[in-house]
């Protein structure tokens, strides 16, 4: 959605950590190989290893594109970290390297298919999960012939197109035809979406996108690529396709792993992460695995791109070399952590122990007490309970390390440290992560914990988000707006983890999203505190009418005035505002509710030192306000709630609440590096130098959000 460049621009307002490496442009990699004999995999077929029109268009279009062998991809050079999306055109992967393309989309990279490629995507059971081991064709797919391609769904695919227009293959040849009456019988049904067809034949689908809530990367299929008319469903494919990470996570397999993610990691003694990795990847992390090397292992330029290294009970040592460089990377801002176990495990725990010979946290090689109840307050601990532990061993912490959870304060079996920029965490039991136990007590819940607070080791946006129709937390509008800017976070949804955030690290910007649950006056007195003391606040919340005299509500510029009616509106008053134009041209003069959370608001009395940028009528009047700037711009608070807006008023194939949340974050953000107040209205200002370094920058004209009408 966002130009890429403007993700950088963005990001570059303060000094993003090493590990934070957004593509500019995005980079693209495209199945090569001539040998076109069909896998095993797949009955008989005339492949191609024509791409050359794919890549033309695509580096005419600005994007980075390298052209993958089956060698390369055998000696695991495709990576999510290294290229956005792999594209397969008309070919498959043979047979020595299915699974790992298949581990590049479980790890979160996204896949353009073309073609006879779907055998691919089903017997790796990736579209869908129930044909694998089998290619699917019958069963969900077969060749037809079609020349015109019919647009049947707005999309961010179609976004150049509208509904009934077409896009044409010259000189057609039987191509894959996606049976969409099969798939709506899987378990992904509600997650793809039919783009195009041939026309007259509903269940022939000749575009379909696939966006996974559960696991592995998003997926588009284009019929026949090679004589595509139209370049437009190429780009825009590429666009909605590229992953915009919350973070990324390496997991070591180089030092001989005990467990691993996949069940063809033949370094490893067992396969026990799946799950985990999954978990995450479904809340917008990519995950690679680093794979014994000749040319180096945890090399610098290695842990470069990632924000997280993961080591599980190491049966090689590292090096001094080695151990240098993940110093520090960690000092850097990585997020390092690693899992050993008891005493029957010496030399794993003492491999651990080599690496973090700079810390303040050793395993000890004895054998404690089942169950780890005991825990220390800390961010990790958010919603937690109970953690796993089966005979675990034990932490020796001094120094700056904490401990985390243990059996009682004796015994401690997780610890943690923040060392220079970066943080640590420790574990003395394999079984909290691992597939056979991740679901019990609060496991899970403590791996997600871990990935975000290891990952925001430098983050300045502190998120509160309690959204509950999306599919985690980390999914939501808001989350997948600052995604999309490529700003870093640290996310948490209980209101008490939230003050103990805000109280233990400093923030340039807090962004409250409460569309649901009621948390506690104390918070409110926290951010009343926070506002006081020269914090930004973005806040989106229906609670003033709840404690109507708390004074952050004076403090934010305004006073509750009535309750916001049902299905009501919000309208656009100060249309030439950032907010609506900046980096999205919002376009529309209003905003409609279509998700109820039962309560959509209130409408404000505006004070006169903030300024009312949006309400309840069509034009601006007194006490009807939702929107309100205060604090010379420090402060932007929403009294409508903007995850009702699901609709798509403005036509952009983007869902309205995430465009309003993606221009208010870049207004926010965008002011963190200005010194001087802007002056007269607040926000107008700042909207003419963000506009001017856009025109500087030469990229105005990509901003804007291509739109096509219906008519």
């Amino acid at each position: 959605m966002i130009p890429t460049v403007y993700s950088a621009e963005i990001q570059g307002t303060s000094v993003p950590k090493s590990s934070q490496m957004l593509s500019n442009p995005i980079s693209v990699a495209i199945y090569d190989d001539a040998n076109t004999t069909v896998p095993s995999y797949a009955g008989p077929v005339t492949l191609t290893n024509n791409h050359s029109n794919i890549q033309t268009a695509l580096l005419t279009a600005g994007y980075e594109v390298t052209l993958l062998s089956t060698n390369q991809i055998y000696n695991h050079e495709l990576q999510t970290a290294k290229y956005d999306i792999f594209i397969i055109a008309d070919h498959m992967p043979k047979t020595n390297i299915t699974n790992f393309v298949k581990e590049y989309w479980l790890g979160g990279g996204s896949l353009l298919s073309m073609d006879s490629a779907l055998s691919f995507l089903c017997y790796a059971g990736i579209l869908p999960p129930e044909s694998v081991g089998d290619e699917g064709l019958g069963t969900y797919w077969y060749y037809q012939s079609s020349t015109i391609q019919n647009i049947t769904t707005r999309h961010p695919v179609s976004k150049s197109y509208s509904v009934d227009d077409t896009f044409t293959i010259s000189n057609p040849t039987l191509s894959a035809t996606i049976d969409w009456a099969a798939l709506q019988g899987t378990s992904i049904a509600s997650e793809l979406v039919k783009i195009a067809t041939i026309p007259g034949f509903p269940n022939a689908a000749t575009v379909v996108a696939y966006d996974p809530q559960s696991r592995g990367g998003k997926v588009v299929y284009i019929v026949n690529h090679r004589d595509l008319e139209d370049d437009a469903i190429l780009i825009d494919a590429i666009e909605w396709l590229c992953p915009r990470p919350k973070a990324r996570i390496l997991f070591d397999l180089s030092h001989l792993s005990y467990y691993g993610l996949d069940s063809w990691d033949d370094v490893v003694l067992s396969t026990v992460y799946g799950i985990w990795r999954d978990t995450l990847v479904s809340r917008g992390y990519t995950i690679d695995k680093l794979y014994p090397s000749i040319l180096g292992n945890l090399t610098a330029s290695n842990l470069l791109p990632y924000d997280m290294l993961f080591i599980c009970m190491p049966r090689n040592n590292f090096t001094s070399n080695e151990v240098a460089a993940v110093t520090q990377w960690v000092s850097n801002g990585g997020g390092l952590i690693a899992i050993g176990e008891n005493s029957a495990f010496i030399d794993e725990n003492n491999n651990i122990n080599y690496l973090y010979g700079n810390y303040d946290l050793q395993l000890l090689s004895i054998t404690e007490t089942n169950g780890a109840t005991y825990f220390v307050e800390h961010p990790t601990t958010e919603a937690c309970t109970e953690i796993t532990a089966f005979g675990p061993g034990s932490i020796n912490y001094s120094g700056d390390a904490f401990p985390i959870w243990g059996h009682d304060a004796s015994e401690i079996y997780v610890a943690g440290q923040e060392y220079g920029n970066g943080r640590i965490v420790l574990m003395s039991e394999v079984s909290p992560f691992r597939d056979s136990d991740i679901n019990d007590v609060s496991n899970l819940q403590y791996a997600i914990n871990v990935a975000n607070w290891l990952t925001a080791s430098k983050a300045e946006v502190l998120l509160y988000v309690d959204e509950p129709y999306s599919p985690n937390y980390y999914r939501t509008p808001v989350s997948n707006a600052l995604n999309e800017l490529g700003i870093d976070f640290y996310l948490t949804f209980d209101d008490y983890y939230l003050n103990l955030s805000l109280n233990l690290y400093d923030w340039k910007i807090v962004i409250i999203d409460n569309p649901w649950s009621t948390f506690s006056t104390s918070v409110l007195t926290t951010l009343n505190e926070y506002v006081k003391e020269g914090g930004r606040l973005l806040m989106s919340t229906f609670r003033v009418d709840l404690i109507p005299t708390h004074p952050l509500w004076a403090r934010l510029g305004f006073a509750f005035d009535l309750e916001q009616p049902g299905s009501s509106s919000l309208y656009i008053w100060a249309a030439t505002h950032a907010i609506f134009n900046v980096p999205v041209d919002y376009g529309a003069a209003r905003f409609d509710p279509i998700r109820d959370y039962g309560d959509e608001g209130d409408l404000l009395r505006v004070y006169p030192n903030a300024t009312a940028l949006a309400g309840y009528t069509a034009t601006e009047t007194a006490n009807n306000s939702n929107i309100v700037l205060g604090n010379g711009g420090r402060t932007l608070y929403n009294g409508y709630l903007i995850d009702q807006f699901t609709g798509d008023i403005d036509d952009s194939t983007y869902a309205d609440n995430f465009e309003l949340w993606v221009n208010e974050i870049a207004f926010m953000w965008a002011q963190i590096q200005t010194t001087t107040p802007p002056s007269g209205i607040p926000g107008y200002d700042m909207f003419i130098v963000f506009g001017s370094i856009c025109l500087t920058m030469g990229i105005l004209a990509i901003i804007t959000i291509r739109k096509k009408r219906l008519l």
